[in-house]
């Protein structure tokens, strides 16, 4: 399926599902319809976003292949998986920070299990990947 291909279905999907949500208020509860509505619009804007991106790339295709060439480029690669991993880190740190205010505030206890839960799934799946990283390497 080529790109313009999957932004069309991404904009169509997207249009149903939301007519859906908003049309669907008698058939449906009021959270599936919400649900509708946020999954159309969302698939909605990511086609719509998408297909203006391929229309400016094929306008400009000297910038578009600058642009490809600075995506793939080592030192752009590194730099972005730097900035990914600091901001895992300072989101792990948040859900942390997360269930202590939940303890204090007297939320329910599935909670606070919730967010213990994906900080340590995170640090599982960290340290599941360094050592198949240093495996590779």
């Amino acid at each position: 399926m080529n790109r313009k291909t999957l932004c069309g279905v991404l904009l169509v999907s997207g249009t149903v599902l939301l007519t859906l949500g908003m049309l669907g208020d008698r058939a449906l509860s009021d959270a599936m319809g919400g649900m509708l509505v946020g999954a159309g619009s969302g698939l909605l804007a990511m086609g719509g976003s998408r297909f203006w991106s391929l229309r400016y790339d094929a306008k400009h295709p000297q910038q578009a292949r600058q642009s490809e060439i600075e995506q793939r480029d080592e030192r752009n690669v590194a730099i972005r998986r730097r900035a990914q991993a600091a901001a895992g880190e300072a989101l792990q740190w948040a859900v942390m920070a997360a269930a202590w205010i939940s303890v204090g505030l007297g939320a329910p206890l599935w909670l606070t299990l919730t967010a213990v839960g994906v900080f340590v799934a995170k640090s599982v799946l960290e340290l599941a990947l360094m050592v198949r990283y240093q495996r590779e390497m």
